[in-house]
């Protein structure tokens, strides 16, 4: 179940605790109140690890925002929106029918709300008096101060405030205060939110990701199987130091021609930092003695990620060191950590095959080029870009360009190479759309 923290003013426990039994079959509340705001980044900082994520009052929400920059767990935030405000406002009208509202101080409206839509419906003689704060531990009472000096310059009549814990102590000062809080409408929708967006990252992060591994140049010839099996039980060895050295647990399972890691998208994220490295690969650069392709694939079921990590490591197998991701969206990754990785679509698109035809190259080598278009930024390619970001040879990526150019979406153009002598380089401007201009 999920386990959700909750940092609040001490005096508004009592108001949001029904909250509780609206929720209990979905999460697991912690409440975790302060007296000052100076409390507020400890409480966050020793507790954020233990709950799937964190939900405070806009107060708070600023603050620790001000204070720590970055969250480091899903964070939500409730405050008073328009809805609750003119509630509040129905109410006190029904009480005070002949409330002048420009002898009215109300703390939690300002410009950055855009006044709650007050502005629209007072002019400025009727406008009440707002409080100027600016965050920091001592608010509550620099807003305390700031009521008191109105109401004892006789300007105010009643006080509506956002802040319960300045409550008793305006009302001791015998000022008229209304309390203005977010209705349990209001809260219940952020919970919610909360509830909703960590289920579906948890189900996101849970998907499947099996990991193909296989050695380079394998010989299949009779004397080389021992040598195989033993470099196999190395790999093995390799990956459970690994595991162990990086606390990060998977299951290795051994094929007849690869290791595969068995783990979770929320592992794979890790071991790859967001996917533009691979940990695992440099390990085992490191401690082997020969060279091995990864594959990554990720599905919602094992057979699906585990088809995908074989198309990822024959990928793979085409670079010099190879860690390649396809995720469940047909993208493909990689190669990991190398200069030339790039990140193109594995999927078949209706106008992508008419291209592809049209051109008589494969789909595949035209989401690369396009893919080391976009990375580049530029349109203009030589045969040496095209080899080194297809992983292909040099010969290779000439046939591809020179069929490009016969077809007229690719045209020569020389650039004459600094402090070198010789012939100026061939350059090949790309430009796909022309294919579709010509019909």
């Amino acid at each position: 179940m999920i386990r959700l923290g909750v940092i609040l003013a001490h005096n508004s426990l009592e108001e949001i605790k029904p909250i509780e039994p609206l929720v209990k079959d979905r999460c697991e509340l912690t409440f975790l109140p302060y007296r000052s705001l100076d409390e507020i980044n400890n409480l966050y900082v020793e507790n954020y690890l233990f709950f799937d994520g964190m939900i405070m009052n806009n107060l708070s929400y600023q603050y620790l925002q001000q204070e720590i920059k970055t969250f480091k767990t899903p964070t939500y935030t409730y405050w008073i929106n328009e809805r609750d405000f003119y509630r509040t406002l129905f109410k006190i009208n029904r009480t005070h029918k002949d409330l002048d509202y420009s002898r009215v101080c109300i703390d939690f409206i300002s410009e950055e709300n855009n006044y709650l839509g007050l502005k629209d419906m007072l002019s400025d003689e009727e406008f009440p008096y707002t409080i100027d704060w600016k965050l920091h531990d001592n608010i509550y009472e620099d807003v305390l101060d700031q009521h008191i000096t109105l109401s004892r310059q006789g300007k105010i009549d009643l006080t509506i405030t956002g802040l319960s814990n300045t409550l008793e102590q305006l009302n001791e000062k015998g000022i008229k205060t209304i309390r203005c809080y977010p209705s349990m409408e209001t809260i219940l929708e952020t919970f919610e939110q909360a509830i909703n967006e960590i289920e579906l990252r948890q189900l996101l992060e849970n998907r499947i990701v099996i990991g193909n591994i296989t050695l380079e140049n394998v010989d299949f010839s009779l004397g080389t199987i021992n040598d195989l099996e033993l470099k196999q039980m190395l790999l093995y060895k390799s990956l459970l130091e690994y595991s162990t050295d990086n606390k990060t647990p998977f299951t290795i399972q051994k094929g007849s021609l690869c290791l595969e890691i068995i783990t979770s998208y929320k592992d794979l994220k890790q071991l790859t930092n967001s996917f533009t490295s691979c940990s695992v690969l440099n390990y085992l650069k490191e401690n082997l003695p020969y060279k091995v392709n990864i594959g990554w694939g990720i599905g919602n079921t094992m057979y699906e990620a585990r088809i995908k990590a074989q198309s990822a490591n024959k990928e793979a197998q085409i670079h010099p060191y190879g860690s390649i991701v396809i995720t469940e969206n047909d993208q493909i990754i990689g190669p990991l950590g190398e200069e030339s990785c790039i990140e193109y679509s594995n999927s078949i698109d209706p106008e992508m095959e008419k291209l592809s035809i049209k051109l008589g190259i494969s789909i595949l080598q035209i989401q690369k080029i396009t893919s080391v278009i976009s990375k580049t930024n530029s349109n203009e390619l030589s045969s040496e870009d095209v080899s080194f970001y297809l992983g292909i040879t040099p010969r290779g990526a000439n046939r591809i360009l020179n069929k490009l150019k016969e077809k007229g979406v690719a045209e020569i153009i020389y650039r004459k190479q600094e402090k070198l002598r010789g012939r100026p380089r061939k350059i090949y401007k790309i430009d796909f759309n022309k294919c579709y201009d010509r019909g």
